[in-house]
């Protein structure tokens, strides 16, 4: 069941972040284009931050969901297995409520800032901060499922 609902979010985050990045690439490439003409598009540069800031979310957890965030583990892994697995669990718990946090307070912003439009877009700024609590639960789930996984290899070596 959440194998299923992981291989849902990274589709969908994968997605986002493909459109996200073509997006940024072609709304920066027409800002660079126009300004050699002498024109400027002051949404674009607007746009363009809103499009970094959701990749930046979003590709966090599929990092996580990859497992590509930088990590230091060798003293760890030298540890005995009980020390190692009560260490991962430690630590799982801690990103679960981490993110948690984020989810929480990501709402909270959000929510209260939907009154408040940016300047040259005039969007809702909930809408750009809206990715807090989205790419929060999607990392809960992720480190829920290697919560799992960990305790059923016996904490194993940490990746």
């Amino acid at each position: 069941m959440l194998t299923k609902i992981s291989k849902g979010i990274t589709t969908v985050l994968v997605w986002c972040c493909m459109i996200t990045m073509v997006g940024l690439t072609v709304i920066v490439a027409l800002q660079v284009g126009t300004r050699m003409l002498h024109i400027s598009l002051p949404w674009a540069e607007e746009l363009a931050r809103f499009f970094m800031i959701w990749l930046t979310f979003l590709g966090c957890s599929l990092a996580l969901e990859r497992k590509s965030h930088l990590s230091v583990n060798f003293f760890v892994n030298m540890a005995p297995d009980k020390i190692r697995m009560v260490l991962g669990v430690f630590i799982h718990i801690l990103m679960i409520l981490f993110f948690g946090v984020l989810v929480i307070f990501g709402i909270k912003l959000s929510s209260l800032s939907m009154a408040t439009t940016s300047s040259s877009l005039q969007w809702p700024m909930g809408l750009v901060y809206s990715v807090l609590p989205l790419s929060g639960v999607a990392s809960v789930v992720y480190v829920i499922i290697d919560l799992i996984r960990f305790m059923k290899t016996k904490g194993g070596k940490i990746a």
